[in-house]
Formats: C-alpha cells, structure tokens, sequence
C-alpha cells in the first residue's frame, strides 16, 4: 500500500512515528531514508509495488508535515500534504506491541459521529491520500463497518481541541479504544486546490464552536 519514510536526519521521536504508521497501513513498510533522494525512494516504492510515498518531514524535533506521493511512472505527482499541531505514538496511548498488517484488507476511513462538515471533507481527503476506502459514519458502530467492508484497520477522523485529529483503530487488536498513533491537523492542502486551515476554520465560525 505504501512506503513510509522521513526527511534526511529525523529525530527519534519521528522515526517511532514511522513505525507506528507502519502498522495501521496495510500491507505498508517504514523504510530508514539514509540519504535517498525523492527519485530514488519513488523508484524503490515502485519497484516494490507500492502505491503511495508518504514523507514525513521534521521541524524542532516532532513531526510537522506529512507529504503524499502518487506513485505511477506515468503518472507520479505530489497528491498532497497535511501539517500537524502534534501526534501521539502507540506507546504514549498505552500500546507497545502492534504489529504491522501484512495481509490484504482495505483501511477504511470514517469519523466519529456527530462532527461536522469540516471532518466528512477531511475523511475523504485523507482516504484519497492514503489510498483507503472513505466509509461515511452516519450512526453505524465501527464493528460494523469493519464488518460490512472484511478489515481490522479504521481511521477515524475526530474532533480535537485544536481542529480535527486522526486516530487509528486496530480492531485484531482491542475494539475498546484507538491503538493510535493520534495526529492532530493543522492545515491540509490538496495539489488540486483544496484546502483547509485551523486558524481560518476559527475565524469564520468563531472559536465557541471548535
């Protein structure tokens, strides 16, 4: 599904957070970068079958950017970007020994219910990027979702203080909580136009209603 790696240099704290994504994108592999350039790690994620190239970039030591690469030697191109307030890893939630999915299922992309329109658009923007399955949520359980769609990974797209928040389900794991990794968004950009921003979705609806 998708090869995962870093810019040039990542702290620790990054590196964990590849591996955590690692293990909520199926069939996905979180590969050290050393000093590959882009084209290089395109052609190994094609040579590897891969159909994304997500580049998670640094800034004062915390993950900051999230970059989204089409991969298609007739069709590759920057699909888009999400910019973080933070994240969360597996361990910080209280799971220390997820294992990566290396079977074929779909990651399905939902959000919790009662958000707004903001979420729902972000959903499937996020399911776009990641390639996954955008599942609207209306007043269906996660089980069942999993169930009607034969897969053990959900994203789910939430309200956060700041803004919205992904967080990541593993249900071969436990259906009672999120395994994480938790990644609060700050703005999001798609290549084609669409956008969003945190401090311009305050400003337009006031901050009583985030």
């Amino acid at each position: 599904m998708m090869l995962i790696t870093t810019s040039h240099r990542p702290t620790r704290r990054t590196r964990s957070f590849g591996h955590d994504l690692e293990k909520v994108f199926p069939n996905s592999l979180y590969l050290t970068r050393g000093k590959k350039t882009v084209q290089d790690l395109l052609m190994e994620a094609y040579d590897r079958n891969y159909e994304r190239l997500l580049i998670v970039n640094v800034w004062k030591g915390n993950p900051l950017k999230m970059t989204f690469i089409k991969v298609d030697p007739e069709d590759w191109g920057y699909l888009g970007y999400l910019y973080l307030h933070g994240i969360k890893l597996q361990r910080e939630i209280g799971f220390r020994d997820v294992r990566p999915i290396r079977e074929e299922m779909p990651l399905v992309v939902t959000t919790a219910k009662r958000v707004g329109l903001d979420h729902v658009a972000f959903a499937q923007v996020f399911a776009e990027l990641t390639g996954g399955v955008f599942v609207p949520r209306k007043e269906r359980s996660l089980l069942g979702i999993a169930d009607r769609y034969n897969t053990d990974v959900l994203s789910v797209i939430e309200r956060h203080p700041r803004g919205m928040a992904v967080n990541f389900y593993r249900l071969d794991v436990t259906n009672e909580k999120a395994v994480g990794p938790l990644i609060s968004v700050k703005i999001w950009i798609m290549e084609d136009g669409r956008r969003w921003d945190y401090k311009e979705a305050i400003l337009k609806r006031g901050p009583s209603k985030e």
